[in-house]
């Protein structure tokens, strides 16, 4: 599966991800980590590094905001704002090739690279989801 394209697959699983976040928006502990990041994350704009094997030796990199509750990607290439998020190419082909197991399960998205962007108390949620 090497051979997909990463742009389509990066696409695919925050498409995945947005989908999930719009229809747990209401539901249990997700509410209040969706609510947490609505408030403190829209606009707020990372870097993304993809890896195959190694976190420190990624092959592409996007940038991608948070804005009016989704992710969306601005630019493809190493952004000028701070790799944020470090993730696998098995990760992406797990979300994009399993859409309803993560919009049914949020809790398996990852997200753990939020958790620093938050007050504690909403960081808080996320180790609540894990």
């Amino acid at each position: 599966m090497a051979d997909r394209d990463i742009y389509e697959l990066f696409t695919a699983a925050l498409d995945v991800t947005n989908r999930s976040l719009e229809k747990n928006r209401e539901s249990g502990f997700f509410k209040a980590l969706v609510a947490a990041a609505d408030k403190f994350l829209d606009g707020h704009k990372a870097g993304v590094a993809i890896y195959a094997e190694d976190p420190e030796k990624p092959f592409d990199y996007f940038t991608i905001r948070y804005l009016n509750e989704k992710f969306e990607i601005l630019s493809r290439g190493k952004s000028e704002h701070d790799t944020e998020w470090k993730v696998s190419r098995d990760y992406l082909e797990s979300v994009a090739d399993n859409p309803q197991e993560y919009i049914d399960n949020p809790a398996k998205l990852d997200f753990d690279w939020l958790k620093h962007r938050l007050p504690d108390a909403a960081s808080k949620l996320f180790d609540k989801a894990s």
